[in-house]
């Protein structure tokens, strides 16, 4: 047992080393993605190495171990977590329009179409993207959410490319737009990127995408790669928003942010996964990884962001308000 004890604090350090070490190289980054199994699980096992292991050898070694380990994910996971308690700028009074939207990846075998909705006009953002849209969920929900969004986009092709948007005010859709409207399409993901020009307040654009796992690394990487390019050539202000299945700690992501000159928004609010499949069916879950980010360029202002209700998805949706006219958050 104490040698067993012993093999797992060595996995998870070096899993945690290997993660602090991931701007060296994209192998070492996915590590990454697990930060809170890395952060919790190496203070666990400090915690109960004098239960399992009592050797006058072996014990000081896995204590330095799982030490290290601890170290090493600290350095990466703590700043995340602090950000996350951070002030956030008031609400204008009046002097300029607020906005709400909702980013919610529903889930493409979402079985609660009526709590789905119910949690969507409950929330009754201005503006809201769906990831995981898929045809079958569509089929559903469309026609209750039209009668209240009568602005709506909606992209097919493969898994991830099943991504809509639904707003309250018209909009145009951008060239740099990448959404096929049939099933045929066979791009794996999709994007929708467009323009808001209200008749009482400053124009803006609003993005919203969902992305591949971070493995195969290549995929991920031309990913993040092709939406950096057309970012690029949007008129600030931009609001992207979405399912990036990747997490804040991952260094790919960091890199993506800095090269599209983005800022972040998303400080330790985990979304997922809400539900988890084990024993033979789609069961709760608590929610450990924050893969759903909202991210800002030009003068956007957040005044706020929180969690909504799951609603038959394995993610938790996103709910934000914000102001179009003022700088982005310090």
């Amino acid at each position: 047992m104490a040698a067993g004890y012993a093999v797992v604090c060595c996995v998870f350090a070096g899993a945690a080393v290997g993660a602090a070490l991931g701007f060296a190289h994209p192998i070492l980054d996915l590590f990454n993605h697990a930060q809170p199994v890395l952060f919790y699980g190496t203070i666990a096992l400090m915690l109960a190495a004098p239960l399992f292991v009592r050797g006058a050898v072996l014990k000081p070694f896995v204590l330095t171990v799982a030490a290290t380990g601890f170290v090493a994910s600290s350095l990466v996971y703590i700043p995340e977590a602090v950000r996350g308690f951070g002030p956030r700028p008031p609400v204008p009074g009046g002097e300029r329009p607020v906005y709400t939207l909702m980013t919610f990846n529903v889930f493409a075998r979402n079985e609660e179409p009526d709590r789905l909705v119910a949690a969507i006009f409950a929330a009754d953002p201005d503006i809201l993207t769906l990831q995981e849209y898929s045809p079958q969920v569509r089929r559903q929900i469309h026609d209750r959410l039209a009668a209240r969004y009568r602005h709506f986009q909606y992209c097919a092709g493969g898994e991830r490319a099943f991504v809509g948007l639904y707003a309250k005010f018209p909009f145009e859709p951008l060239n740099e737009d990448a959404c096929s409207s049939t099933i045929m399409s066979p791009d794996r993901t999709a994007r929708i990127i467009v323009r808001f020009e209200p008749e009482d307040g400053l124009p803006f654009s609003v993005a919203t995408t969902h992305h591949d796992w971070p493995a195969p690394i290549t995929r991920q990487a031309v990913q993040f790669e092709t939406l950096a390019q057309a970012l690029s050539t949007v008129q600030p202000p931009v609001l992207l928003v979405g399912d990036f299945n990747s997490t804040p700690w991952s260094y790919a992501l960091r890199n993506f942010i800095a090269a599209s000159g983005l800022t972040r928004h998303t400080y330790n609010i985990p979304t997922f996964p809400q539900l988890w499949y084990y024993l033979r069916d789609w069961r709760p879950a608590p929610a450990i990884l924050p893969i759903d980010h909202v991210m800002t360029r030009g003068e956007i202002a957040i005044h706020a962001i929180a969690t909504g209700a799951p609603a038959g998805s394995d993610h938790k949706p996103l709910l934000v308000t914000f102001s179009v006219g003022a700088p982005v958050n310090p």
